[in-house]
């Protein structure tokens, strides 16, 4: 319940809670309260209109980047199914504050308020984040600005909830950072999120002898023949950065998740010598190197994109500019250009193919094609356009695992499905198909068919078929 057995509700205050008016002696019915307009209302209880509790803190990020806006949420507990109609939401009875060395203003403000941040002027050559904000944003939960309302049993009435937040100088910072809540060891055996790192914490890493440092020359291009040799000792953190990315990689199932911009200890297979490369340029059965200096073969890679970001936090490290991430040997906060970000790409699609027949015959071609797809995002979608040759029908079978054969199914084939196919889970790797042309008994055989890719936004056409069946 929202309020205690036998506890006192006004209905006065409760005037005073959804319209303002003070008089406690003015008419007021409890369906006026529900605002309803009906001749006969659903009954209402005096506790559809109550709480027991406004939450501690507020929802929302903790990160926000100048001049963009976020929405942020007071809460509340055991809330009547009124309460938020008619209560919370008039924004006479909520107010918001913030304090710090915030510049924000307040929009909506009833127990939802967005909150825009200004803009952050990066003087002097500066590096990103030297000018980043700090404080709380606060609210206070009292109806109509009184102390005495309606609620005024709820625990943390007429009381400030806040919720500490950085405002962040989106000059120049490339995301090149762990995701928020990635557990980083310490070098005291501690494991802790990598957002409650704090300056001057030394953190574990990895010695590599004859590494370059990134303020002296292009560390990029440093080599290391050293496997089994590598030996544990720390680093100390000199600053946090947080940002938001629109993409995050997913290593080995929850090993690491990491930026496509972050470079990471890494070999190639095949190739003895280890070297700083980026995880768009990973592939699966190359290699990381983790804590005690042992190499991880890459069993799985997955990329996630999302348009409004994802919270991360950028480190610097010395006297090495490495560390050791969530489980694998990561390099330091990088440079301070732009972000870019790895863009949609299909290669090595099939060339053109000719499908030849008799009238009345079913031909499944002789043997799988493939299509890559890297950097994707969401829904792959197969398509086809096909010009003349109605008396053929074209179908295809998709999997991701390998060729779907002949029965469509192998390899947890789709079997052959009929054309759009605009919902199949492929976001990178390879995509493994083969098409099946049925003609009728009669009529036109001849003819021409594209087949079609689209991801993101990014299509590839690059398959034309040449129907022939006389």
């Amino acid at each position: 319940m929202a309020t205690s057995t036998k506890q006192n509700l006004s209905l006065g205050k409760l005037r005073r809670a959804v319209d303002g008016n003070d008089s406690y002696t003015a008419p007021m019915s409890m369906s006026k309260a529900s605002g309803s307009s009906a001749t006969s209302p659903a009954p209402v209880k005096m506790s559809d209109f109550s709480i027991s509790a406004v939450n501690e803190g507020l929802s929302g990020f903790t990160y926000l980047f100048e001049q963009t806006a976020e929405n942020y949420e007071m809460e509340f507990s055991n809330e009547g199914s009124l309460f938020n109609k008619r209560i919370a939401n008039r924004t006479e009875n909520l107010s918001w504050s913030f304090d710090g060395n915030l510049d924000v203003t307040f929009g909506g403000a009833d127990y939802i308020a967005q909150v825009t941040a200004g803009t952050i002027t990066n003087t002097g050559g500066a590096i990103a984040g030297t000018f980043n904000q700090s404080g709380s944003i606060k609210a206070k939960f009292a109806e109509d600005g009184q102390s005495d309302g309606f609620n005024d049993h709820a625990t943390r009435y007429n009381t400030s909830v806040s919720k500490s937040i950085e405002i962040v100088d989106t000059y120049g910072g490339v995301p090149v950072c762990l995701l928020f809540g990635s557990p980083v060891s310490k070098s005291d055996g501690s494991v802790v999120k990598v957002e409650d790192l704090n300056i001057g914490d030394e953190i574990l890493s990895v010695s590599l002898q004859g590494s370059t440092d990134e303020s002296s020359g292009n560390w990029k291009n440093d080599v290391f023949n050293q496997s089994g040799s590598f030996t544990q000792h720390s680093s100390s953190v000199k600053r946090v950065m947080y940002e938001f990315s629109q993409h995050y990689y997913d290593i080995n199932s929850g090993s690491e998740y990491i930026t496509g911009e972050h470079h990471m200890l890494f070999r190639q297979a095949g190739n003895e010598n280890w070297t700083w490369q980026t995880a768009p340029n990973f592939s699966v059965g190359d290699y990381l190197m983790d804590k005690q200096g042992n190499e991880v073969a890459i069993s799985s890679l997955e990329q996630h994109i999302n348009p409004d970001g994802y919270e991360v936090v950028q480190l610097d490290v010395e006297p090495d500019d490495f560390y050791i991430g969530q489980t694998f040997l990561v390099h330091n906060k990088g440079s301070d250009d732009e972000p870019t970000y790895p863009s949609t790409k299909f290669t090595t699609a099939p060339g053109d193919r000719t499908i030849a027949g008799s009238l009345g015959d079913t031909i499944i071609v002789d043997e799988a094609m493939t299509i890559q797809l890297a950097n994707g995002s969401g829904n792959t979608a197969i398509t086809k356009t096909q010009t003349s040759a109605g008396a053929v029908t074209l179908t295809i079978a998709l999997s991701t695992s390998g060729d779907p054969g002949t029965s469509g199914t192998d390899n947890s084939g789709t079997g052959f499905i009929s054309f759009p196919k605009n919902d199949l889970n492929f976001q990178s790797g390879t995509l493994h198909f083969r098409i099946k042309a049925v003609a009728a008994g009669s009529g036109d055989g001849t003819g021409s068919a594209t087949i079609s890719f689209t991801n993101n936004g990014v299509t590839n056409s690059d398959l034309d078929l040449t129907l022939n069946f006389t």
